[in-house]
């Protein structure tokens, strides 16, 4: 008995001596890992004035689609607060910009463009007085193809509306009946002979600025019209369509 003890202590000792290390239960050997520090994150003031307000608008919303599903009187509070924050900095915004305004007038766009009633009649005033001369200037150098139908009831009214235009800012007009069938109240009106064609016009009636030194022209106007969109048109193009700017 005390021999078979022996030999059972002996194999014990002899199968700790060649394990490096105790096992387990379940774990086996498997080497003890660490945890990773948990990310502390970013500070709110660390962020963009852009990213911080992104942020809040997250929240913002968070909160508004948070109490639309849990219908909660606290939640709707918290809501109403976030609401409360944006209206007043909008406000403050608002009294901030003024003060500004008042300090740089020239980023004041209605010092420059009026929108009072009397002010914005002067205003107007000047600016039809304005565009009239550059109308007038460009009809010392240019004059106007007219091209219509004589049959369409859209170009019967379009018509008259050119021909005063002309009139009254000093246009030569040269009228041309594209139908083949002259108006009478453009009795010298030029059939079509292709000349549409070779200008590309193919909407009617049209109306075309033409430089006749030069041979340039510029559509001013397609479809039925009025003389405010016709001045309107040409100032455009006198400014190169920049404007006052």
């Amino acid at each position: 008995m005390i021999k078979r003890l022996m030999v059972v202590m002996a194999m014990v000792l002899s199968v700790s001596a060649y394990a490096e290390k105790p096992a387990g239960f379940l774990w086996y050997n498997v080497p003890r890992t660490t945890l990773a520090p948990k990310n502390p994150g970013v500070s709110f003031n660390t962020l963009s004035y852009t990213d911080r307000d992104a942020v809040l608008e997250f929240y913002t919303m968070e909160a508004l689609h948070k109490v639309r599903f849990t219908h909660r009187v606290e939640d709707e509070r918290v809501f109403l607060a976030w609401q409360k924050y944006w209206l007043d900095a909008s406000r403050a915004h608002g009294d901030l910009n003024q003060r500004t305004l008042l300090q740089y007038p020239e980023f004041d766009y209605s010092v420059t463009h009026p929108t009072s009633v009397l002010g914005t009649n002067i205003f107007d005033s000047l600016k039809i007085k304005k565009d009239r001369a550059r109308v007038h200037q460009l009809a010392r150098t240019h004059g106007m193809l007219f091209f219509y139908r004589a049959n369409n009831p859209y170009d019967q009214k379009q018509i008259p509306i050119v021909r005063d235009f002309c009139e009254k800012n000093h246009f030569s007009l040269i009228p041309i009946s594209v139908d083949g069938t002259p108006s009478p109240e453009l009795p010298k009106s030029r059939r079509d002979n292709g000349q549409a064609d070779a200008l590309g016009v193919r909407f009617f009636p049209a109306l075309l600025l033409v430089n006749p030194k030069t041979r340039e022209t510029s559509p001013v106007a397609y479809g039925l019209t009025t003389q405010d969109v016709l001045t309107r048109h040409l100032v455009a193009i006198a400014t190169d369509f920049k404007g006052d700017a």
